[in-house]
């Protein structure tokens, strides 16, 4: 997250501007979801939760009490801007990406954190 945010321009129109390198900044993204998305099944896995799609894992370790209703949010979005990423890149809008990027990031953040903690033995 670290590379994207130091990758980000200060302005929306220079980030809409940057062709190639806004590409590789949506890719990393997409990357880090993956990435986030793949740990929380690892997790699902290790505990017996059956799941065929990654909302199913989501919902399948909020019911278990292992995420909150906050984080559940999240990685919920974090699964549709995902989909988007891969599926339906034309509709990504600059503007609003830009906008929102450092939410999207926080998202990230917020899951590696509980990834930690769990990984540490906390909930």
């Amino acid at each position: 997250m670290q590379t994207i945010r130091v990758s980000l321009p200060k302005t929306q129109e220079r980030f809409s501007k940057m062709g190639l390198a806004k590409d590789g900044i949506y890719k990393q993204i997409e990357f880090a979801i993956q990435n986030l998305l793949d740990a929380l099944n690892e997790i699902s896995s290790s505990l017996g939760l059956e799941a065929v799609s990654y909302r199913e894992i989501i919902e399948n370790l909020h019911k278990e009490k292992i995420i909150g209703d906050e984080l559940k949010e999240k990685f919920d979005f974090l699964i549709q801007l995902r989909e988007v990423l891969i599926y339906n890149y034309d509709l990504l809008n600059d503007e609003i990406a830009f906008r929102n990027m450092e939410e999207y990031l926080q998202f990230l953040e917020e899951g590696l954190e509980f990834l930690s903690s769990f990984l540490e033995g906390g909930r």
